[in-house]
């Protein structure tokens, strides 16, 4: 883990700047099920014309889902970009390292052995970040802004649960699915 951050440390701030933007995304995606909320408590149980509020709050709703995709968007833009340039660097002080190694070191190797080891670990840690990012640091804001939701609002805490609930379930449901597939492609 040293050593990743270590090559983590060269682009801190386009990190930084990709999990700000992973923060806005799924802020703003959690706001589109409390937006159809207020038009549904507000305007969809009143049998009076309410047209201009529920436009209004469908225009809200149209914004908040481009705000939350452009940062997606953005997001995705700026951890390729360090992704592509942390793998080539892993890569190339990979190769570096290998070519200062004594000739009997790959006597017993077969051809390609060490290009193959040397390309999996770039591919593992592009892999690793990029779930980082996406599945882990997302949750993580998910959770955060559900706690200020349930608090501010006077919600019942027991939300909280349900929530942690369902991420336990798909993850759960993801290992074990994982797996499967992994034997379906091994076979």
């Amino acid at each position: 883990m040293k050593i990743l951050l270590q090559y983590l440390g060269r682009y801190r701030w386009q990190v930084v700047l990709a999990l700000v933007l992973a923060t806005i995304n799924q802020t703003f995606s959690l706001l589109d099920p409390l937006i159809f909320g207020k038009i549904v408590d507000q305007y969809a149980s009143k049998a009076s014309d309410y047209t201009k509020g529920v436009l209004l709050m469908l225009l809200a709703v149209v914004g908040v889902a481009m705000v939350s995709r452009i940062a997606k968007t953005l997001q995705d833009y700026v951890m390729n970009m360090v992704i592509q340039k942390f793998g080539a660097s892993i890569f190339t002080d990979g190769l570096k390292h290998t070519l200062k190694l004594p000739y009997q070191q790959f006597e017993d190797q077969r051809s390609g052995e060490t290009l193959s080891v040397l390309q999996k670990v770039r591919t593992d840690t592009e892999k690793f970040i990029m779930l980082f990012v996406n599945v882990g640091f997302s949750s993580f804001i998910g959770i955060i802004v559900l706690n200020i939701y349930i608090f501010y609002f006077g919600i019942s805490p027991w939300l909280f649960f349900v929530y942690l609930g369902g991420a336990a379930a798909l993850a759960f449901l993801t290992k074990v699915l994982s797996k499967k597939i992994k034997e379906i492609q091994k076979t």
